[in-house]
């Protein structure tokens, strides 16, 4: 049974990604994000991460995938009209770069292993430490994090404001 959930998982992340890359429209896409999101979760579930999965599917594809369809409804959903061979390209792009991670990485984790203090593992092994940690240690990246992400919101709905009312109140001026 575990075999067949993790061929399901990868289909899901493998899917989900090709569906980024090819799709047309922005909302597909983000549909295919949030499909590639549940399968790396899924993943992490099967990997005994559960931590990690119920951050993956809380913050990536809760929170951050609604602020993109919210964007995108506020923008308009706009056709991108490109042919089949820069798609194909592109995918051809991410298979390689996928490749050349999938050779470097295990060079780089071993490298990191001998790096890597067996006292921080330990502490943060326990859930209720990433919290403690997050709120002392991290507290000033974290709240510039936010400050970026609400001063970004605030730039894309005045980006994406109806022009033409702001030619209506000037001309009743």
């Amino acid at each position: 049974m575990a075999d067949f959930s993790y061929y399901i998982f990868c289909a899901m992340l493998l899917g989900g990604a090709l569906v980024v890359l090819l799709s047309r429209g922005y909302v597909n896409a983000a549909m295919g994000m949030l499909c590639s999101m549940l399968g790396a979760a899924g993943l992490m579930v099967l990997m005994q991460c559960y931590f990690l999965a119920f951050v993956m599917v809380s913050v990536y594809a809760g929170s951050v995938l609604v602020l993109f369809v919210f964007v995108v409804m506020l923008i308009g959903d706009v056709k991108e009209n490109s042919s089949i061979w820069r798609k194909i390209g592109i995918v051809g792009l991410w298979v390689v770069l996928g490749a050349f991670v999938g050779w470097v990485s295990p060079m780089l984790s071993q490298a990191a292993a001998g790096l890597s203090k067996t006292t921080e593992v330990v502490f943060l092994s326990q859930a209720k430490n990433y919290g403690l940690v997050l709120m002392t240690e991290f507290m000033l990246p974290f709240q510039i994090a936010g400050a970026l992400l609400l001063a970004a919101m605030i730039g894309v709905m005045v980006v994406a404001k109806n022009p033409s009312r702001k030619k209506a109140r000037r001309e009743l001026v």
